[in-house]
């Protein structure tokens, strides 16, 4: 039998909180530290978008550091390349991606490698 729901009115307050508490946004330190903590949010997250912009500091370090207040750039570098918990991939940008996630990228991956990129083919030599 369906089920149907009717909309539950929000505040935006309520809806803010909501998105926050999903963020992980509303507490001091939800993942921890360390390389252990990188993992932990890029795996809550889903993804962490790799951004060249910056005025303080790239974006990807600020998304990190504003859920692990002690973060350090190295804690990204042996995430990646010590732990191998987290690795590059083109999500919908250039992406930090959970390693435990690489099994469904795979498909894109050997797709690439059969007939190359595809934003190439229409560049004449």
């Amino acid at each position: 039998m369906p089920r149907t729901s009717k909309p539950l009115p929000l505040s935006t307050t309520q809806a803010r909180q909501i998105w926050l508490h999903a963020q992980r946004l509303t507490d001091r330190a939800p993942f921890g530290e360390g390389a252990e903590a990188v993992s932990a949010a890029v795996a809550h997250l889903g993804y962490v978008q790799i951004d060249t912009i910056n005025v303080i500091e790239r974006c990807h370090h600020h998304i990190l550091f504003s859920r692990i207040p002690t973060y350090r750039r190295a804690d990204l570098r042996q995430a990646q390349s010590i732990d191998k918990t987290v690795f590059e991939y083109w999500t919908h940008a250039l992406s930090y991606v959970p390693a435990n996630d690489f099994r469904f990228f795979l498909p894109a991956m050997r797709e690439h490698r059969r007939e190359g990129h595809k934003w190439f083919a229409a560049v004449k030599p």
